[in-house]
């Protein structure tokens, strides 16, 4: 079964609304605080997780792949924003942690941040409109995260 016109529309919205606004979004991160938005992601992964999470986990918390996640945080490492350490209960396993340096540039970013999804975003819906999307993307997200076999 083909998409309709509609929901074609809707999905290039979609595509563009999300290109438009992590543009934007990415770039009054790095003009006011010298932050990548997916430096930023990482950050707000980490600490809404109690500071630290499996490399892997943290790969599907910020939707990078795992490669990209490594490379990620290595930069950041560098940057002295998280260190990686060694799982202590396998041994095997990478963790990635946010350090206190990380933790106050996510901190002088965060009300630039929301600020800006507030500006870009929640000013251009009305509730209605909100709880919408939650739930039609809510939907959406399940249905791709466990698809029924064709």
């Amino acid at each position: 079964m083909q998409p309709s016109a509609e929901t074609l529309s809707a999905w290039r919205l979609l595509l563009e609304t999300h290109r438009r606004l992590a543009t934007a979004l990415d770039r009054e991160l790095v003009d006011e605080h010298d932050l990548a938005l997916d430096w930023y992601d990482v950050l707000i992964q980490l600490n809404e997780a109690g500071g630290r999470l499996r490399m892997h986990e943290l790969s599907e918390a910020t939707l990078f792949s795992r490669t990209g996640c490594t490379r990620l945080v290595d930069r950041m490492a560098r940057a002295g924003l998280v260190r990686r350490e060694r799982a202590t209960d396998d041994g095997r396993g990478v963790v990635a942690v946010l350090t206190p340096a990380g933790k106050s540039r996510l901190r002088a970013a965060a009300g630039t941040h929301l600020a800006g999804i507030q500006r870009l975003f929640g000013e251009h819906l009305e509730t209605l409109e909100v709880a919408a999307l939650r739930t039609g993307l809510g939907r959406v997200v399940e249905a791709a995260t466990n698809p029924e076999p064709h």
